[in-house]
């Protein structure tokens, strides 16, 4: 008698199961934006999460997995957005500089500046990866792509601007922009009490200060 191989069938997830993982991502973010990689605990995120320990390593694996599992989920959007703004300005044509860091800075500016912790959250584990040498593979993976693209971007409309200056300053305006995600509060305890929030003034004058910057680099000549 003819024997059938039969195929076993993974079973697709549970909407539980899912909203569980998500839950633990979620949780997983915040305690990391919180205490920095080193600091964060699988027991402070089981807790954050209100499950036990067992269900985030299902979920999310070892704690150095897990991190590089937050910082891939929110990259393909944040990228995919860049690109997008970045697509539409050269079919119009007439760009410059100002409006180029504008479609790159401002899909993770709004988002952090959205009310949504979770996005806050991310901005500051993208700060933590951008200041941290042994981050550079996620760097170069979720980040260096569209990055590279905004230098060759400025450099090709900027034929006389030195490309390791442009990416310096472009360096340099990334870490102001993660500066007005994580410290945001320090523009308002320095400029006074009576100073009320105020997200797009603040997003339009990082992108004047940053422009105000890369603007020597690009005409070097003055």
């Amino acid at each position: 008698m003819a024997q059938h191989a039969v195929k076993e069938r993974k079973r697709a997830p549970s909407q539980r199961s899912i909203a569980a993982r998500e839950r633990i991502l979620d949780a997983a973010e915040l305690v990391f934006a919180e205490q920095g990689f080193d600091g964060a605990s699988i027991r402070d995120i089981a807790e954050r999460a209100r499950v036990q320990k067992a269900n985030v390593n299902f979920h999310g694996g070892p704690k150095d997995e897990l991190f590089e599992r937050i910082v891939a989920r929110r990259a393909s959007e944040l990228s995919q957005e860049r690109r997008e703004t970045i697509s539409r300005l050269e079919e119009c044509g007439d760009w410059d500089a100002a409006d180029l860091m504008s479609a790159f800075m401002r899909p993770l500016l709004t988002r952090a500046f959205s009310n949504d912790p979770q996005w806050l959250a991310y901005a500051r584990i993208v700060a933590i990866v951008s200041a941290d040498a042994r981050w550079h593979t996620l760097a170069k993976t979720h980040f260096d792509p569209v990055a590279s693209l905004v230098v060759h971007k400025l450099c090709t409309k900027y034929p006389k601007a030195d490309p390791a200056n442009v990416a310096g300053a472009l360096v340099f305006s990334v870490s102001s922009m993660l500066a007005l995600c994580t410290s945001e509060w320090r523009i308002r305890a320095l400029s006074g009490p009576d100073q009320k929030r105020d997200a797009e003034g603040a997003i339009r004058n990082l992108l004047q200060f940053c422009h105000a910057g890369l603007t020597g680099v690009l005409d070097p000549s003055g």
